[in-house]
Order: structure tokens, then C-alpha cells, then sequence
């Protein structure tokens, strides 16, 4: 009996068609639509399985993304065990810890020193990572700087609070609350607040994309840059789009516009891109994800090749 069917025996697990047809699926782009209760998990791991054990393509060359800490360490944790399965099966071990396997944002920074993705393969410089109390901190620090710079005029946190919240407060802490959540939707969507001036005529709009083009001086790789950062790492080199043989992001649907530029970069080089995504669940529309990215997958590949879709429930 081949590896993967008995793997599957003894893990008493029994694909459906629609299953069976993604795990041995290898080669191009693919796209899953399953919803809740579909064993889209169990699916993406023994797609990674059978990738690692069938196919011999090394861990580090597969990327294995999803969106929550949770999430992230099911796969992890998934992984293992169906790999300490199978060694136990060939007798061969199955070493993951290069493995990009996480939250997108864990795989950004793990890109950002890895010398694979550099340019000539140059070790990467460290990237400063602030988290999001370092980055109100950093707000409030230059805060009337700031909106000096951006030509704000008086009662500015309380035009902000109104404009951003609807509340009629001066409250700085508010202001700089409001403002940080619009700058990370900024961040993710990968918006030149020049180009934003150019396209609105709001007067409190503009004011606040001043302000955003005075944060974005402060030179701060917080968590919505770093997807950012990442990306323009990998364009600096041409072999970066080459590193990983199998790119696989799990709640597709939660992606914003860097994330899905990263996944496409990473996948242009061998062009194995598996997307799983169910349109009900949008989890983080409001950080930024833009659903238009799961529509539109079909044609978006069509830059790699023909894709191939897929369903299973």
C-alpha cells in the first residue's frame, strides 16, 4: 500500500472526492472554498503531508499561513504529529524547524532574516519591531509634532474624536486611539498619502492623511508595516520569488492587498499558490482585508497559469 494510504488508515481518516483531489494536488495554482465543519484543517495538513513525504520537497520550501495565534498553532502542532506518523511509517525524520509555518505576520519577520530572501543573500540587517503599546507610546511622545507638522490647527484632538468616533471629546489618549486604527487600515492597504490628498476633498480627511504622512516619518516598522516591509525586502531580489517550491495561506478571505502582493511574489517562481477561503467567515474585514482578493483569485492567477479550482465540504 502506497505511503499516504496507509497513513490515512492509521489515522482512520477517509477523504471524500473533493478532498482526495486537493491533498494530491501539486502542481499549479489551487483554490478551496469550505466552510465551517469541512476539515479544511485536516486538508491542508495532509496537503502538506503529502508534499514533505510523497513529493520530497523540503519543509523550509513550503509556506504554510493563516491569520490567528490559535489557528497558527493547530498547523504547527499538526503537522508534527502527522509527520512523527510518517516517520514512524518510512523511518525517515521530518525536520520542520525551518519550516515557515505561522501567522503571516511571524513568517514576515521570518523572512526579513532570512539571507534567501536577500539580495545576493546578503545577511539581513535586524528590523526593529514595534508592537502596538510601543507604537501609542511613540504617537504620544510626538504627538504635538506631529500634528504640527501635518498643519493640523487647534482643537485637534477633539475634531479627530468627532470625525473618527463620533464623540465629542479633547481627549489626547482618544485622538491617538482613533488615529492608530486608521493608520494601520492605511498601512495594510499599502496607501501613499500623497496619492490619498489627490483623490478626496474632505478637509478633516486631508488633515488626517497629513498626519499619517508625519507618522509614516517616524520610520516605525509596526505590526501593519511589517507585511509591508517583508514585501519590499523580497522585490530588492529577483530570486526571492524562487525560495519557496509551495505557497499555502489558510482564511484567504482575510487578506488585504500586501498580504495577497507577498503571497503572489512567493509563488511566482514555481507557481504553486493553494488559497482555502469561505466568504461567510471575513474575520478581519475591519483590519483591513479586502474580500475582493478571494473573488477575484481566478483571474489573479491567471499571471502564473491556469488555475484549478477546487471545493469540498
Amino acid at each position: 500500500m502506497a505511503v499516504l494510504e496507509e497513513l490515512w488508515k492509521r489515522s482512520n481518516f477517509k477523504p471524500n472526492r473533493e478532498q482526495e483531489q486537493a491533498i494530491r494536488h501539486t502542481d499549479g495554482p489551487l483554490f478551496l472554498t469550505a466552510g465551517p465543519g469541512s476539515g479544511k484543517t485536516r486538508v491542508l495538513l495532509w496537503r502538506t503531508l503529502n508534499l514533505i513525504v510523497c513529493h520530497n520537497v523540503p519543509p523550509d520550501e513550503i509556506f504554510l499561513g493563516t491569520f490567528t495565534e490559535k489557528a497558527s498553532l493547530q498547523l504547527r502542532q499538526g503537522i508534527t504529529a502527522y509527520l512523527s506518523e510518517a516517520t514512524s511509517l518510512t523511518g525517515t525524520p521530518y525536520d520542520i524547524s525551518r519550516m515557515p509555518v505561522g501567522t503571516v505576520h511571524s513568517i514576515c519577520r521570518r523572512i526579513l532574516t532570512d539571507r534567501r530572501f536577500s539580495r545576493g543573500r546578503m545577511r539581513p540587517g535586524g528590523v526593529a519591531l514595534v508592537d502596538e503599546l510601543d507604537q501609542y507610546f511613540s504617537l504620544m511622545r510626538h504627538w504635538n509634532d506631529l500634528l504640527e507638522d501635518s498643519n493640523f490647527g487647534p482643537n485637534a484632538n477633539a475634531t479627530i474624536n468627532d470625525y473618527l468616533a463620533g464623540k465629542k471629546s479633547t481627549s489626547r489618549h482618544g485622538a491617538i486611539a482613533n488615529v492608530l486604527s486608521l493608520f494601520n487600515r492605511f498601512s495594510e492597504e499599502c496607501l501613499d498619502p500623497d496619492e490619498m490628498l489627490g483623490k478626496t476633498h474632505d478637509a478633516v480627511l486631508k488633515r488626517l492623511i497629513r498626519l499619517y504622512g508625519a507618522y509614516l516619518k517616524l520610520e516605525l516598522v509596526d505590526l501593519s508595516r511589517l507585511q509591508q516591509a517583508a514585501l519590499n525586502h523580497c522585490r530588492e531580489s529577483d530570486a526571492s520569488a524562487r525560495v519557496l517550491r509551495h505557497v499555502i495561506v489558510d482564511e484567504y478571505q482575510d487578506t488585504n492587498h500586501v498580504q495577497e502582493s507577498l503571497f503572489f511574489h512567493l509563488a511566482a517562481g514555481h507557481r504553486n499558490l493553494c488559497v482555502v477561503g469561505d466568504d461567510d467567515q471575513a474575520l478581519y474585514r475591519f483590519r483591513g482585508s479586502t474580500v475582493e482578493n478571494l473573488v477575484e483569485f481566478e483571474d489573479r492567477c491567471r499571471e502564473l497559469e491556469s488555475a484549478r479550482f477546487s471545493g469540498f465540504s
